[in-house]
């Protein structure tokens, strides 16, 4: 078991204490020195990352009709924060007295203005500071600090780093650095039309198709990330691509050399092959164009990921026409597929790894990967739903109690990727099972009720 459009831009370490030296007098213990703390009164820590991880951000250069009208032609600048908890012990924690330290000496052409009292941000001879309140864990806030203002008649192109340095009283201090560009594109993506009636054992073949709509050229290299969904596999084949398995892969990474210059727009000029299984009933295949700088790690693949055996991947002109506009950060297509088994609805068992008191996730899916509906779930006894995001403004579905005490879990719809079950194994339970199923569609009769439900095991690690 294992970007809907996202809109726009949006898209665990143990601190241990020193144990005193106990020597036991009369039967009662005293220390040579001050007495060791209770496991509740350690220091309570905290870890903040980074929500956003943009490396370039690119700035409009507005037009003097622009600048006219609005008056103010400046951008946000955001800081995306998350804090979760690191200290031993349960319950929430607060990263405290956090200041966010902004650099801005190395840049040019930009000046920054509007900074913002409810983030306590002042700004002296280039370095913007700023004290946010106190994030709790689990919690995440998008702090708008200032306004970016491109100066007049600036070339497109980079204009320097800015620094950024965040620090609280107890979590480590984290960095990064933003290249400041001017001039803005707007990546865009070819409509498709998703395919029905393919037959199980064939290949699917998509051609990405990608440019940009915006008045200004993108001038970074491009990152293009092809996802199959459902059951089905990737052809490993170009060499300028990464793939996250050396056989049946289900994810390519490929990189292209820049520029995309404005009102450009290319598709690839081999497409990439996905072969259905035998059984398969359903899917898709994305792809997803990023600026290579701005690829988020956590669909990024490593130097040492198998690549294509065969020549590398390119791209040739095509018409723009009927191309879909997002934004600067990302574009993103699907070509959906359903094969002539696709009332058959079925579920594979799997394993929950990991250790007593550990919290992990797994991504629910049916056989194929693609549901629309559904996953329903009995937990092994022993293992139980861990803390996580409930209720909307979440990027990532998860998987609820529908009945607690009975361990009955729903792993709600999926919209392209499947929802996430972050479980906790609260002891080791020898034999323990659960189920994992899917219910039938009344209006569409399911052929084959056997392959419905499938049981969960649970694999602990010392």
């Amino acid at each position: 078991m294992t970007d809907s459009r996202a809109g726009i831009r949006r898209r665990r370490a143990t601190t241990a204490g020193a144990a005193a030296l106990l020597v036991v007098l009369g039967g009662t213990a005293t220390s040579g020195c001050a007495a060791s703390p209770r496991a509740d009164e350690l220091p309570q820590r905290a870890k903040l990352t980074f929500t956003d991880e943009l490396a370039t951000s690119y700035l409009r250069q507005y037009t003097e009709s622009e600048r006219a009208e609005r008056g103010d032609p400046s951008e946000l600048f955001y800081v995306g924060l998350a804090a979760s908890r690191v200290s031993p012990g349960t319950g929430q924690v607060s990263a405290r007295n956090i200041k966010v330290t902004v650099d801005t000496t190395a840049t040019k052409s930009v000046t920054f203005n509007a900074m913002q009292r409810e983030q306590g941000c002042k700004g002296v001879r280039g370095l913007i500071t700023c004290t946010p309140k106190n994030l709790k864990s689990g919690d995440s806030a998008n702090l708008w600090l200032f306004n970016t203002v491109v100066r007049r008649d600036v070339e497109e192109g980079p204009v320097g780093p800015m620094k950024v340095t965040v620090t609280s009283d107890n979590a480590p201090t984290i960095h990064r650095t933003i290249q400041l560009v001017v001039g803005e594109p707007a990546l865009a993506v070819r409509e498709s039309k998703g395919l029905t009636d393919v037959a199980p054992g064939s290949e699917v073949k998509v051609r990405p198709a990608f440019g940009n709509r915006g008045e200004s050229g993108l001038h970074d290299d491009l990152s293009v990330v092809v996802d199959v969904k459902g059951q089905a596999t990737l052809r490993r084949e170009f060499s300028n691509c990464r793939y996250d398995k050396a056989d049946a892969p289900t994810r390519a990474v490929c990189t292209f050399p820049g520029p995309l210059p404005a009102r450009a727009a290319y598709e690839t000029d081999r497409p990439f092959t996905a072969a259905v299984a035998e059984t398969g009933r359903q899917g898709a295949i994305t792809y997803t164009v990023y600026p290579a700088p701005n690829t988020p790690s956590r669909v990024q693949l490593p130097d040492s990921a198998p690549r294509g055996a065969g020549a590398p991947l390119g791209f040739r002109p095509a018409d723009g026409g009927l191309f879909t506009t997002f934004g600067p950060e990302f574009a993103y297509g699907v070509v959906p597929f359903l094969t002539t088994r696709t009332r058959d609805l079925q579920v594979n068992g799997f394993a929950l790894k990991g250790q007593v008191g550990q919290t992990n996730d797994i991504s629910v899916k049916d056989l194929d990967g693609y549901y629309e509906g559904g996953v329903y779930l009995t937990l092994p006894e022993g293992v139980s739903l861990a803390w996580h995001p409930s209720g909307e403004g979440h990027e990532e579905l998860y998987c609820d109690y529908v009945n607690e005490k009975n361990r009955k879990v729903l792993c709600p719809s999926p919209l392209i990727d499947p929802p996430t079950l972050r479980f906790r194994i609260d002891k080791r339970v020898k034999g323990a099972r659960g189920t994992v199923s899917v219910q039938p569609d009344p209006e569409h009769p399911d052929p084959d009720l056997t392959n419905n439900t499938a049981p969960i095991t649970v694999e602990y690690v010392d």
